[in-house]
């Protein structure tokens, strides 16, 4: 992935020659004015930037009444003979040019360049611009590419002479909007300049003569032009440059690709996030009926159809009050077994909504203990739900779902389950356990992006859940409704993009063959992780019986988890701080797009790590 721009990439007339771009204009008024036909000014320069037969072609759809195309290669021979009689005399380095270049050739930096005119006519225009200290690196022509602007071959062509495989380490700097679609069509970073530009179309006396507002004015027309066409920085001078590459390039180093090895988010395919580049209205059917696909295989990931899955715009956590919020009745008494940061989130939760709760705290670096929920069911009949979590994010420690839900089940409670670090990873079966409501999320172990929650629960339930809610829009009922009666529809704005990324995540779960593939892949990383990690002294805090293959926390001992982890970021992963306060530790997810390999290059990196720390010792 890109690291840096390598290449910048101009744009000749309008751009580093030629202020204002008039060479091609008298020869497209001259060539028009042969066939009989008066043009403006303005229509000749509109198509500027096209190769310059494309832009004859353009003209002439300009033209009231369409005409042959025998005249349009006629009215383009006489601009060819035009052009070649005057281009001599436009070929002036724009103000700042060569400094500029001189500038980017020091930071290593190729200079290439794509024009609209013709390799013949840029043999004029390559010595004229040489003798004056401006030489790129690569020129090339629309006659010698299979097609000019706005297609991306002239770029592509840069690209390939100077080694450069990634188009976003090069950037397009041009003075016409079919230079900013050239950029963009190629993938490449683009610019426009303003001054001197065939945008502006003005002589440098007729820009001086301007009044200041006057100049403002003209500037944003132009600048309005290239934003509509998609520049990503636009500049007056060419002098600007400079600051756009060290923007550009804090960029890229801001986005550099990393392994998230962390519980979610995570790290995610290409193709999930190239998902989200289309936009979608959320009352169209055909969006609605991705919804509605999505909300339909979430729930046969778990359950059957007598369970729903209802979608929420935001986190976990705004599942699980939901789920808390809107199941529990204001006469059921809730008992929460809390081994973790998770668990004692939803007592807050149901604190805030005023709900009748208990609950029994464990060791957060063990499960929840069956005979003790067994015990306290015998001990108290007004329990009505027992709610707790699968897999504890805190430590990674898995709780034992089957039994815990046997046991509730056999007291005549309902269970909800905090599935969030756990659904799609192991196998939870809802109607086999009898399991009344699960929440989970779209950015764990489905892979996808955060921004999108949901509870999986049994129909019968949900619909007698009205007015249980104290919240409007974490109503979950409400939701239900909108959603399946509505047919995909949300109450509220839908995360469109967010959706249209866990639609693909979905495909590709099946893709790399469900729960059993997906499982498998998860426990052979947290194996890899597990053992390298202990065969240099670092060990998991939880039982091997106990811990899940999910997330797992592993003793700091003595090791500056600020310095590691700035290391192992610069080696292209990030990691998590713990959670736990009485004991230093760190914690590694291994969920996510990652693998083996990528396992094994952590365990590598903490290795170094740990062996630079102790040359620091000696």
């Amino acid at each position: 992935m890109a690291n840096k721009i390598k290449a910048v990439i101009f744009d000749w007339a309008g751009t580093t020659i030629d202020y204002g771009c008039f060479a091609p204009i008298k020869g497209f008024i001259e060539g028009f004015k042969s066939i009989g036909i008066e043009i403006t000014n303005e229509m000749a320069r509109k198509p500027m930037g096209l190769s310059k037969i494309d832009h004859t072609r353009e003209i002439a759809g300009m033209l009231p009444e369409p005409i042959l195309e025998s005249q349009v290669l006629e009215a383009y021979k006489v601009f060819e003979e035009t052009l070649f009689a005057n281009i001599g005399q436009h070929c002036d380095i724009k103000d700042y040019v060569v400094e500029t270049v001189a500038a980017l050739r020091g930071q290593g930096i190729k200079i290439g360049s794509t024009t609209g005119y013709t390799a013949a006519m840029m043999e004029q225009v390559l010595p004229k611009a040489a003798a004056q200290g401006y030489s790129p690196d690569f020129c090339i022509a629309p006659d010698q590419t299979a097609k000019g602007r706005p297609y991306p071959y002239m770029i592509w062509n840069n690209l390939i002479q100077f080694g450069i495989s990634d188009p976003r380490e090069a950037v397009k700097v041009g003075d016409t909007t079919a230079d900013i679609e050239e950029g963009k069509n190629a993938g490449c970073w683009t610019v426009g300049i303003i001054v001197g530009s065939s945008e502006l179309g003005l002589t440098r006396d007729e820009v001086a003569s301007l009044s200041e507002s006057g100049l403002d004015s003209r500037k944003a027309a132009v600048r309005a032009a290239y934003y509509k066409a998609g520049a990503d920085y636009i500049i007056d001078e060419i002098d600007e440059l400079l600051d756009v590459l060290a923007d550009i390039n804090r960029k890229l180093v801001q986005n550099t690709p990393r392994k998230l090895l962390t519980p979610g988010p995570l790290t995610t395919r290409y193709s999930v996030k190239h998902a989200m580049l289309t936009d979608h209205c959320t009352w169209d059917d055909e969006y609605k009926e991705i919804t509605t696909s999505v909300m339909d295989d979430i729930t046969h990931i778990a359950a059957n159809d007598d369970y729903a899955t209802v979608l929420l715009q935001g986190s976990g956590t705004y599942a699980v009050e939901a789920m808390v919020n809107c199941l529990c009745g204001k006469n059921e008494k809730i008992l929460f077994l809390v081994n973790g940061e998770y668990g004692k989130r939803m007592l807050a939760i149901a604190n805030n909504a005023g709900k009748n709760f208990e609950h029994i705290d464990f060791d957060m670096t063990k499960p929840i203990i069956a005979e003790l929920l067994e015990n306290k069911l015998k001990d108290s009949n007004d329990i009505s739900i027992v709610v707790f979590v699968h897999c504890e994010t805190t430590t990674g420690v898995i709780n034992p779902l089957g039994k815990l839900a046997k046991i509730a089940k056999s007291y005549g409670k309902k269970v909800f389950v905090d599935a969030m670090s756990s659904f799609a990873a192991y196998d939870i079966d809802m109607p086999g356990l009898d399991i009344d409501a699960l929440a989970a999320s779209s950015n764990k172990c489905l892979e996808s992006l955060p921004g999108l929650s949901f509870v999986v629960v049994k129909k019968e339930l949900v619909e007698k859940s009205e007015g249980q809610s104290q919240s409007h829009s974490l109503d979950l009922f409400d939701q239900y409704l909108g959603l399946y009666a509505g047919g995909g529809k949300f109450r509220f704005t839908s995360p469109t993009n967010v959706l249209l990324a866990l639609r693909q995540a979905i495909d590709e779960y099946k893709k790399e063959g469900g729960l059993q593939a997906r499982r498998g892949r998860y426990i052979e990383n947290h194996d890899i992780l597990v053992n390298g990690l202990g065969n240099i002294g670092i060990h998991p805090i939880v039982a091997p019986d106990d811990q899940s293959y999910i997330i797992t926390t592993f003793e700091l001992g003595k090791l500056d988890f600020p310095g590691m982890y700035e290391m192992l970021k610069s080696e292209g992963f990030v990691i998590y701080p713990g959670k736990l306060t009485s004991i230093p530790t760190f914690r590694l997810g291994n969920i996510g797009d990652v693998y083996p390999t990528d396992m094994a290059a952590i365990v590598a990196a903490i290795a170094k790590f740990i062996g630079a720390e102790n040359d620091k010792k000696l």
